[in-house]
């Protein structure tokens, strides 16, 4: 059946979406529709944005590039999916398209359908036991960990998100708002999310308000943890550690500010174990939660080990009168717990006042050091212009005992010289006695020393020439040429903010690139390891500074060698005014190229 349908909205069971054949509608949201799909006897899931291509430009209206966000959600889901072709848990990406105009339609992409239930209805019908839980936790820490190890966040980390089938081995659906290492981002601020399921420090992003300049939150994976955490405490308790029925305010404050009771005391049946594990993900301080997931799967594998246990065996259901009652042990346990909560946060606020003291003490020392840089330079200066008073005299005097010495060697020449048998059968030269004439060489030497003649300073700029070929395969399998500018901070060891200047002298350097949405697909945090050339180098007749980079440290830990520049093709950045011999001034942040050739 051909479909004459125009929308997705309008969408049925007997319509056809180019090869797929649509069964039935597996819900909607404000992103899209999802719809299960039929093909040569296979069945499919095939989602749908709700909006069509957008045509966007320089002048679009903010409103508009919201809106552009629906595709942008399902090209990141086709980017993740595509990513993650060969691993468990996630399902394999089958087809993208549009439709019903292959140009301008609405986006769509089609994967294996799983079969079974979204862990909510499963829970509420298997009635699981710890056992089973932790297998199910097991699973998905599993997926996220192999995801984490390709770079990616899912930063929409939710219950909903994870279907369980029959053989209770879970995947997960869903990512939309994942952050995959050189993709682009989604949106001004946080990407789409859930409001409880926000970890507390991008609800301390949104409080500082640098979202409304334009600044994007840099996500981590601690962010997936405490998501992963949420989830965990729902599983355990068939509650939500913050209430989502509470109004923006009162949910934001809580998530910030409220330890949630442990899944434990709510219900006795929880293993204690497991209660542990849920609350130190939703810690509020990222440090504070483990360290990555691995060391989460690490925690559930030992907590595994109860599993034989009785308590292990029967259904983790809330007692028919509700949860336990709060008790006398648990009142002085949360008091404590505050305290300590309390005590870290006055330990993250100092450290955090003595890294700023620290960083203006360093801002002092630079004004410090360049001041006694200016007055080395003055006493330079000074000894420069009187060795170049004594030089003038030296040259006159040298010129007096030149013209001295060439009127000897006249008179020499003028002067008969008695045969000699040698020289008589020889013969005898003007060019060969001044040629060994003592005073002549003499004096040469002299005018050499004195003159600098002949003795040319040393090459500083190393010659252009092609890049190894072991960098340029890199490159190209990692997509790194031809990919317009990056974005570096030049010496992350210099203290000071990214729009600051900082003063770099010559010599080996570090470099981290900064990702945006323009940049290169090298992730964010990559370092660069290179070298900066800083004196006698000019770009349009202004003094300049070379900089080459020879290797990337990627986030994941893998070292591969590279060839950037910095700055331009040229490889070279015009000096800051106020640069001093030795002690450049550049902008603290700048950009970089990939280069086939040195330049």
């Amino acid at each position: 059946m051909t479909t004459e349908a125009f929308h997705p909205d309008h969408l049925k069971p007997g319509d056809t979406v180019g090869h797929w054949h649509i069964v039935e509608s597996l819900g909607s949201g404000g992103f899209g529709h999802t719809f299960k799909a039929e093909h040569e006897g296979e069945f499919f899931t095939l989602k749908m944005a709700v909006r069509p291509a957008p045509q966007l430009s320089e002048a679009t209206s903010e409103k508009a590039l919201e809106e552009g966000q629906v595709d942008g959600r399902m090209r990141h889901e086709g980017a993740v999916l595509l990513a993650n072709g060969h691993t468990d848990g996630v399902p394999h990406l089958r087809a993208v398209g549009r439709w019903p105009h292959p140009k301008n339609g609405y986006l769509y992409i089609v994967t294996d359908f799983v079969p079974g239930e979204s862990f909510h209805d499963w829970r509420e019908h298997a009635r699981p036991t710890a056992a089973q839980l932790v297998d199910i936790f097991i699973a998905v820490v599993r997926v996220v960990a192999q995801l984490h190890r390709r770079g990616i966040l899912i930063r929409d980390f939710k219950s909903e998100h994870v279907i369980v089938p029959e053989d209770g081995r879970p995947t997960l659906v869903d990512f939309g708002s994942a952050w995959l290492p050189g993709g682009s981002t989604l949106t001004v601020g946080l990407a789409p999310g859930t409001p409880y399921a926000l970890p507390p420090e991008c609800v301390a992003f949104l409080r500082e308000g640098s979202w409304k300049q334009g600044a994007r939150f840099d996500a981590t994976e601690a962010g997936d943890l405490y998501q992963l955490g949420v989830f965990m405490y729902e599983a355990l308790t068939d509650g939500w550690p913050f209430d989502p029925r509470l109004t923006d305010k009162e949910l934001l404050t809580a998530i910030q500010t409220v330890v949630p009771r442990d899944p434990h005391r709510l219900n006795p049946a929880v293993p204690e174990s497991l209660s542990r594990i849920a609350l130190r993900l939703l810690e509020k301080r990222p440090e504070d939660r483990y360290k990555n997931a691995e060391d989460l799967l690490q925690a559930l594998w030992e907590a595994n080990k109860e599993r034989s246990t009785q308590a292990w065996k029967v259904p983790l259901e809330l007692p028919s009168e509700g949860p336990a009652p709060v008790t006398q042990d648990e009142v002085e346990e949360r008091r404590l717990q505050k305290q300590e909560a309390e005590r870290k946060a006055k330990e993250a606020r100092e450290q955090e006042a003595e890294e700023l003291s620290r960083e203006e003490a360093l801002e002092q020392l630079s004004v410090l050091t360049q001041g006694i840089q200016e007055q080395l330079t003055l006493a330079d200066e000074k000894h420069a212009l009187r060795k170049k008073r004594w030089r003038r005299i030296a040259l006159g005097a040298g010129s007096l005992l030149l013209l001295l010495i060439l009127w000897v060697a006249w008179q020499v020449w003028r002067t008969p010289v008695p045969p000699s048998p040698v020289a008589s059968e020889k013969g005898s030269s003007l060019v060969s006695t001044l040629r060994n004439s003592r005073p002549v060489r003499a004096t040469a030497a002299w005018l050499c020393a004195t003159f600098s003649v002949g003795c040319t300073a040393a090459q500083v700029r190393p010659l252009p020439e092609d890049c190894p070929q072991d960098a340029v395969r890199n490159m190209e399998e990692m997509n790194l040429l031809n990919q317009g500018a990056y974005s570096v901070v030049i010496d992350i060891n210099q203290p000071g903010k990214q729009q600051q200047e900082g003063t770099y002298c010559p010599g080996p350097i570090v470099s981290k690139v900064v990702k945006y949405s323009w940049t290169g697909p090298l992730p964010d945090g990559t370092l660069l390891y290179g070298q900066l050339w800083t004196e006698g180098l000019t770009k349009e007749g202004q003094e300049a500074v070379l900089g080459r980079y020879t290797e990337a440290l990627l986030p994941d830990g893998r070292r591969v060698p590279v060839c950037f520049v910095l700055g331009d093709l040229t490889g070279l950045t015009i000096k800051n005014p106020g640069s001093m011999p030795g002690a450049a001034r550049l902008p603290r942040e700048w950009s970089a190229l990939a280069v086939r050739r040195w330049p």
